[in-house]
């Protein structure tokens, strides 16, 4: 009895010794596989990494580009607001000068052609001798014909 005690006891310690080894071999296929599985996300997480430090190189690379090219395009506008500026200050002056040579002009016609004889005009300021008629000129006498007659 003590031999068949004996062997009972060595088959369950057996059956818990293979059951031991089975979940073990278990358990550290597991291990294998989480350890796989991880290392796998480690490549995965770097590969990540990697490409978003590149993206944030050709980010800066990009924000660098976009704000030289502000920079430029501010500095060309400052240039040509200033450009503006003095063409339109320019183009007051040139106005100021047509108004006044439009002044003189109507001035002149306006003495011109409101004198009662054309004998009053000079042929040169400071001239003594009178500015010729040119109707008499073209032998009208002393007055240009009328039209219609």
């Amino acid at each position: 009895m003590a031999g068949a005690l004996a062997a009972v006891l060595r088959h369950m310690v057996m059956q818990v010794d293979a059951r031991t080894r089975h979940d073990l071999s278990v358990m550290a296929e597991h291990r294998r596989r989480l350890e796989l599985d991880m290392h796998k996300r480690e490549l995965d997480l770097a590969q990540r990494e990697k490409a978003m430090a590149r993206r944030a190189t050709v980010t800066a690379i990009r924000l660098g580009s976009h704000a030289r090219a502000l920079d430029e395009a501010r500095n060309a506008n400052t240039a040509l607001r200033a450009k503006n500026s003095q063409l339109m200050q320019e183009i007051e002056e040139v106005n100021d000068e047509r108004n006044q040579l439009i002044t003189a002009e109507l001035t002149f016609a306006h003495d011109r052609f409101t004198s009662k004889t054309y004998g009053g005009l000079r042929a040169v300021v400071g001239s003594e001798r009178p500015h010729p008629d040119p109707h008499a000129q073209a032998g009208y006498g002393s007055r240009p014909p009328r039209s219609g007659s």
